[in-house]
C-alpha cells in the first residue's frame, strides 16, 4: 500500500511536532539557545517530497531513504532517522532527496547538541539550490543559532534581523525579530535591543513571548 505523503498544512498541524516546538521554545530561553524557529521548519520536510516519476534507480533509492527517515523522525526515532539520512547524503548527492535530507540532518544534529555538524549540513543545503523559502530561512536562522552558541551574538543578531527584513511573508517572522533582539542584548547593544523589542511588542501583541519581551524591555530601559 502506498504511504500517504503529508502536506505542509498537515505537518504544521501534526501533534508531535507542535508539542516538540512548544516545549523547546520554553526550555531554552537563554542567549546561547537553539534558534527555536528552526524546529518549526522540520514540519515542512515530510511534505516536501518530489511528486514526479523518477528517471533512475538512484533517485528512487534516495527518495526511499528520505521516506524512511521521515517516518523514523515522526516516531521519535531520531538516531534511525539520522543514520538513514547519512546514507542518503553520502551515496546520492545529486538528487533532490539529498537537498531535503541535508536540511533535516542540520536540525537533528543541532537539536542533539552538535552545532558543528549542523553547520556543515545546513550549508550543504543552502548550496544545493533547493527552492523552498521556509527551509532556506530555517537553515539560515539555524546558522545564526550556531553563531549564538559560539557567543558571536552581534553577528547572529545581524543575520536574524536581516532575515526578518528580507522575508515579510515568513510564517514565523515574529520569532526572528524576538531572537534578534535577545542576541543584541547579549552583544551589549542596548539601543538595538530596545528598538527591536519595542517593535516586537507593537507588531505582535498576541505572541506567546510578549510577556518576556516586555520584561526584557523594562530591564533594558532601567539600565
Amino acid at each position: 500500500m502506498e504511504k500517504h505523503k503529508m502536506t505542509k498544512h498537515e505537518m504544521k498541524e501534526d501533534k508531535f511536532v507542535t508539542t516538540m516546538v512548544q516545549g523547546a521554545s520554553y526550555a531554552k530561553e537563554n542567549m546561547q539557545s537553539v534558534i527555536i524557529m528552526v524546529l518549526v521548519l522540520v514540519v515542512l520536510v515530510a511534505g516536501i517530497v518530489i511528486l514526479k516519476n523518477y528517471s533512475n534507480s538512484k533517485a528512487e533509492k534516495a527518495q526511499s531513504l528520505l521516506g524512511i527517515a521521515q517516518v523514523a523522525y515522526q516516531a521519535n526515532e531520531f538516531s534511525e532517522a539520522r543514520d538513514s539520512l547519512l546514507v542518503l547524503v553520502d551515496k546520492y548527492p545529486k538528487t533532490d532527496a539529498y537537498k531535503v535530507g541535508s536540511f533535516l540532518l542540520g536540525h537533528i544534529y543541532y537539536s542533539s547538541g552538535s552545532p558543528d555538524s549542523a553547520e556543515i549540513y545546513w550549508n550543504a543545503f543552502l548550496q544545493s539550490g533547493f527552492e523552498d523559502m521556509d527551509m532556506i530561512i530555517g537553515a539560515r536562522a539555524g546558522l545564526a543559532g550556531v553563531k549564538s552558541d559560539r557567543a558571536e551574538y552581534k553577528s547572529a543578531a545581524f543575520d536574524l534581523e536581516a532575515l526578518y527584513n528580507e522575508y515579510p511573508e515568513y510564517f514565523d517572522r515574529a520569532n526572528l525579530l524576538y531572537k534578534a533582539a535577545l542576541n543584541y542584548k547579549s552583544a551589549g547593544n542596548p539601543q538595538k535591543t530596545k528598538e527591536l523589542l519595542t517593535q516586537f511588542i507593537e507588531e505582535y501583541p498576541e505572541n506567546p513571548m510578549i510577556v518576556k519581551a516586555k520584561f526584557f524591555l523594562s530591564a533594558s530601559e532601567a539600565v
